[in-house]
């Protein structure tokens, strides 16, 4: 399946941190504005298909994946299932976002393999014009993308490693890349705020090793990461300079890009929500 997204989208891990209530408001708000679609990690505290419906059922049009849905949280089959009735239920809104980490050599399988396995269960439950893609950073998950998923998606990455990841997956398969922004604030401050949240990626090997891949040092990845790291992977400054920065990401191939806003949701972050969207409209 060749999918036909939106160019530009939103990851949304602010989520984790709203009721019910407040999940609904904020993605209303997000649509009002003109956002067409958003990614929804899977991180902690919110379950991946539990808030993908509450966010397609507390908007219009606005299209949902999972970015991603952690397949060491559940068995295949109720993957595929809550996946199939989403698709069901909100025909063209919904995406299904697969991932795995290191974690699972825990269970004496390594994550291609165990992905690789994973996806053979939820393709006898899941219909395959519901659309998927997966959550990869290695060379055999990313060509596993390409085999078995329409399409990739990517986070915490460079430009560098987008253009590696275009040309290990071919010219037509969708990419999206979300990237870490901060808007409004002096490069000082927003170094200060993204260092917060980088923190908790600091602490997981399959993180740091994808990093270290990437060409950054021990020193670089020392928590609470260096400058130079800090530049690599967060766009910063006023709307106009974040949309910039997006574009080195699009140069590099790819197809979407999920802007990610860091920091606390206040009202200067809900208008750079509303500023990106202009943007966008």
């Amino acid at each position: 399946m060749t999918l036909s997204l939106p160019h530009k989208a939103l990851s949304i891990a602010e989520l984790d941190d709203l009721d019910h209530d407040g999940v609904a408001a904020f993605v209303r708000g997000l649509e009002e504005a003109g956002h067409r679609m958003v990614w929804i990690p899977e991180v902690a505290g919110r379950e991946a298909f539990t808030t993908a419906a509450l966010v397609l059922q507390s908007t219009k049009e606005l299209i949902v994946g999972n970015g991603v849905a952690r397949a060491l949280e559940r068995v295949p089959k109720s993957a595929a299932s809550a996946a199939r009735d989403l698709a069901e239920g909100y025909p063209g809104r919904y995406v299904l976002g697969l991932g795995v980490s290191g974690a699972v050599r825990e269970r004496g399988v390594g994550p291609l393999p165990f992905l690789r396995d994973y996806l053979d269960g939820v393709e006898a439950t899941l219909p395959r014009a519901v659309p998927r893609v997966l959550g990869a950073y290695s060379e055999g998950i990313t060509r596993l993308a390409a085999e078995r998923a329409d399409g990739l998606l990517t986070f915490l990455v460079t430009p560098e490693h987008t253009r590696w990841a275009r040309e290990t997956i071919g010219p037509d398969l969708f990419l999206s890349v979300v990237q870490w922004a901060v808007v409004g604030r002096s490069r000082a401050a927003a170094r200060d705020v993204a260092r917060e949240r980088l923190a908790y990626y600091l602490t997981l090997p399959h993180q740091l090793a994808k990093l270290t891949r990437l060409g950054f040092t021990e020193a670089d990845l020392t928590p609470p990461g260096s400058d130079r790291l800090l530049d690599a992977l967060v766009a910063y400054g006023t709307p106009d300079q974040v949309r910039e920065s997006l574009r080195q990401q699009y140069d590099a191939g790819a197809t979407q890009v999920a802007i990610s806003l860091v920091g606390p949701l206040d009202d200067a972050k809900l208008d750079a929500y509303r500023a990106l969207a202009e943007e966008e409209n």
